[in-house]
């Protein structure tokens, strides 16, 4: 079943049939844990700067000791809240007395960890156009694709949502759960026989790509129903990357800059008309 960044269902009640995304856009623009320059990451104000610019999201979720999903992106809690310990091995309540905040600056000085849920929540309400949620599976939790899978299915989400990061394994308990869930292949290298073999695997909705495809293994993809996502240096601005895969109709674009990405095609197509 393709995955369509276009339609759009977020309320409680079953989704809508997805259809093939017809990559004639731009490429969505995915904030790497949201608007990172200008609010602590993973955090609900850098999800709502995030999507009040119409930006599209990349978020990691981890799910604590007594079973609560929480977005955060490392193992332990020590590097963005002012506490220590593994995610995974806290309770939820644990994790919310902490201040994710501070550290970024004391303008967010009592920022939580937000759940996935509160995350689910602000994007149902702020959003004017559909956002893109791409799920960031940091560690495979038991019960967590079934726990994930009820909470998108709640929110009418599953058009929107794609999982990535997870093993194979992982991909067919999400699949299991409901197939509606949209799911990964993680390619690390651009060997055409490893991108050939993902675009035959029914866990691959969308192809997750750390390396610039040619324009005939994008459009096969599209052909075969496949999106393809790139995340390339992502620390890094690189106005030719962004450009390169706007002309091969890469899909999205996970980066930590976008607002300068979308400036940037915004002042080429100026200049284009002038």
């Amino acid at each position: 079943m393709p995955f369509n960044m276009l339609m759009f269902t977020c309320a409680i009640t079953a989704p809508a049939e997805p259809t093939v995304n017809p990559s004639v856009a731009d490429p969505i623009l995915l904030a790497h844990r949201g608007l990172v320059e200008h609010a602590p990451e993973n955090t609900l104000p850098a999800f709502a700067a995030a999507i009040e610019l119409g930006l599209s999201i990349e978020l990691d979720v981890y799910q604590t000791r007594d079973e609560h999903l929480v977005v955060i992106h490392d193992k332990t809690v020590d590097r963005t809240t002012n506490g220590t310990g593994e995610v995974t091995e806290m309770t939820l309540a644990a994790i919310r007395k902490l201040d994710a905040g501070s550290w970024f600056d004391q303008r967010f000085n009592g920022e939580k960890v937000p759940t996935l849920e509160e995350a689910f929540k602000l994007i149902c309400e702020r959003q004017r156009t559909p956002v893109t949620i791409a799920l960031n599976m940091k560690v495979i939790s038991s019960g967590i694709e079934k726990n994930i899978v009820q909470l998108v299915e709640e929110y009418g989400l599953f058009n929107q949502l794609c999982a990535f990061g997870q093993p194979s394994d992982s991909s067919r308990r999400f699949k299991e759960a409901n197939p509606k869930l949209q799911t990964t292949v993680y390619l690390n290298n651009s060997e055409a026989d490893q991108f050939a073999a993902a675009l035959h695997n029914p866990l691959a909705d969308c192809l997750w790509v750390h390396f610039m495809p040619n324009a005939e293994a994008v459009e096969q993809a599209h052909k075969l129903g496949k999106q393809v996502w790139l995340a390339l240096h992502i620390g890094e601005k690189q106005p030719d990357i962004w450009d390169k895969a706007r002309a091969i109709k890469i899909d999205a674009i996970c980066t930590d800059w976008p607002l300068a990405c979308s400036q940037h095609w915004r002042l080429s197509a100026k200049a284009s008309d002038s």
